[in-house]
């Protein structure tokens, strides 16, 4: 009886489609893994937004107050492209949440972030490394505009987080995400490069 059997191209052609079918299948998992580290880096910043809505509710109305930025204001800094969140005597009122919740607020007096959080007995530097998610509070102008803060019970606000901050270079520094440390002049920023989400929230007086 006649048996018969794969002749070389055959098997080279069977190969050569089960290689193409598992490259296929390879490329899918990268986009899958980082659908699921944007998916728990947002849940984290949801908490940062919850501890950021809680210490507000600890600050005296007035200190909260300065934290919310006008809407225009906003809008003129995300077009500078040499605009640099993470100045703090520029721009005090940017605030910086951590990986594990926490929230950086700026201290004036200290002239760097310092960690205000009720895990930490004593407030501590933040170090650029930590500071992951970037927190602007937007005012809400049609809830609460600015003309009403001598009277109003609570301030509105958009909060917005974006991220990521800071990533470490293979050097091991600090570096923040779509800053060009090599362009002339002031260093240009692309923000563009972040992931954002937005919350919304209120102060009361």
């Amino acid at each position: 009886m006649k048996r018969s059997a794969f002749s070389l191209l055959e098997v080279v052609a069977a190969l050569a489609i089960f290689a193409i079918g598992m490259v296929a299948v390879i490329g899918l998992f990268a986009p899958v893994s980082k659908s699921v580290s944007s998916v728990g880096e947002a849940e984290v910043a949801a908490r940062v937004a919850d501890s950021i809505r809680a210490r507000l509710q600890g600050l005296p109305f007035d200190q909260a107050l300065s934290l919310i930025q006008l809407p225009a204001d906003v809008r003129r800094k995300d077009a500078d492209g040499a605009y640099n969140p993470n100045d703090g005597t520029r721009n005090p009122a940017v605030i910086f949440g951590l990986l594990n919740g926490d929230v950086g607020i700026y201290d004036a007096g200290e002239n760097r972030r310092r960690w205000y959080d009720s895990s930490v007995p004593t407030p501590q530097p933040v170090q650029d490394a930590d500071k992951y998610f970037e927190v602007d509070l937007i005012r809400n102008e049609t809830l609460s505009p600015a003309a009403a803060d001598g009277t109003a019970a609570f301030v509105a606000y958009t909060m917005r987080v974006r991220w990521p901050a800071f990533l470490r270079a293979s050097s091991g520094a600090p570096v923040q995400v779509g800053a060009n440390p090599a362009g002339g002049g002031a260093v240009p920023y692309d923000h563009s490069r972040k992931q954002v989400l937005f919350f919304t929230g209120a102060i009361q007086r």
